[in-house]
């Protein structure tokens, strides 16, 4: 297959994606789908709205000659999509995908689901985690499951030998947590990835004063861990530090603190087929549309060289180097665009 390795206006190339196969989530996190807004009033798509997994498929192989070779899927909850395994195992025996992750809250994942999903093709899954308090779970996420959450993680290590532990961290709320969450993995092989409170939509009341940077985390977790930096990884968010007495590492992914816009490689897709150049974007391309009116796969590449060309995002450097100046520009919620 002949590649067209494209780059933006800052020359970042494309090679990851991320795909939301619904915008449903069991959950209702704080930090992500709060309560109060996603109601039972809440409109959620509908099913003919979806990209079906036809179409995602589409997409992909289209995309796979800008250099496309990651994807991750995403929700919502991407284990409410019906019979998502068939997906998978599309994506892995169609395409020339090298690695295809999945990103859960971990409360449906089955020791039965996790065997599927590791047979056609998964190569790997995050989890969230809030705490290991169950009265700090209850405060993020009144929805939440602690033992569904935690037999996961476990049964992600007895299935694929390794599993990555997504930490949303926030003042005065789970911030105690960090030590016992590292102490609880620390002999697995996982990797714990604190995550700095970010601003993405428009409903989870970002506060900066809610938010403990990366190089915080680290100084506290110095004083009790000898921990290694690792070298890092071209277009990584995250940086990773190896505990060096334990299995486990840690990660730190420092969007607030320190912004990783200028190696920013990769794409976000929702459920409905619109494709987002950024986390923090105000709209999308609507591939669906496009893919549902030609059967010509050229329509679709030319629309993506077009878009992706022509990139210029740099939403969080901006956000930085505007510390005073409150960005006014209404943001896409997490939970439609999948993280």
């Amino acid at each position: 297959m002949l590649i067209n390795n494209i780059t933006d206006k800052y020359n970042r190339p494309f090679n990851y994606l991320r795909i939301s196969v619904t915008d449903r989530c069991n959950f209702r996190c704080a930090y992500c789908m709060p309560k109060e807004i996603f109601d039972s009033g809440y409109k959620f798509l509908k099913k003919h709205d979806l990209l079906s997994f036809e179409e995602i498929v589409r997409v992909v192989k289209g995309l796979e000659s800008f250099g496309l070779n990651k994807i991750r899927l995403t929700g919502g909850e991407p284990l409410l999509r019906k019979n998502i395994e068939k997906l998978i195992h599309k994506i892995k025996t169609k395409t020339n995908i090298k690695h295809l992750a999945l990103t859960t809250n971990g409360s449906l994942l089955t020791q039965k689901k996790a065997k599927l999903l590791r047979e056609v093709g998964l190569d790997e899954i995050t989890i969230s985690l809030d705490s290991l308090n169950p009265y700090i779970n209850k405060k993020l996420n009144p929805l939440n499951d602690d033992k569904n959450v935690i037999d996961a993680i476990y049964t992600t290590l007895d299935v694929f030998n390794f599993v990555k532990i997504n930490i949303v961290v926030m003042k005065n709320i789970n911030d105690s947590e960090i030590f016992k969450i590292i102490h609880n993995f620390k002999d697995t092989n996982s990797e714990l990835r604190f995550i700095e409170f970010m601003d993405v939509g428009e409903t989870n009341r970002w506060d900066v004063d809610k938010v403990i940077t990366s190089e915080d985390l680290i100084k506290k977790i110095k004083k009790t861990f000898n921990i290694k930096k690792s070298h890092p990884v071209l277009g990584a968010t995250s940086q990773k530090w190896k505990l060096l007495d334990y299995k486990a590492s840690v990660a730190f992914i420092s969007s607030i603190s320190k912004p990783f816009c200028n190696t920013c490689n990769r794409g976000r897709l929702s459920a409905d087929g619109k494709f987002y150049t950024c986390l923090f974007s105000t709209h999308g391309n609507d591939l669906l549309q496009v893919i549902r009116n030609s059967p010509k796969d050229d329509v679709l590449e030319n629309l993506f060289s077009s878009i992706w060309s022509t990139r210029l995002d740099k939403y969080s450097l901006i956000r930085n180097l505007n510390k005073n100046i409150k960005i006014k520009i209404p943001k896409i919620e997490m939970s439609y665009i999948g993280g």
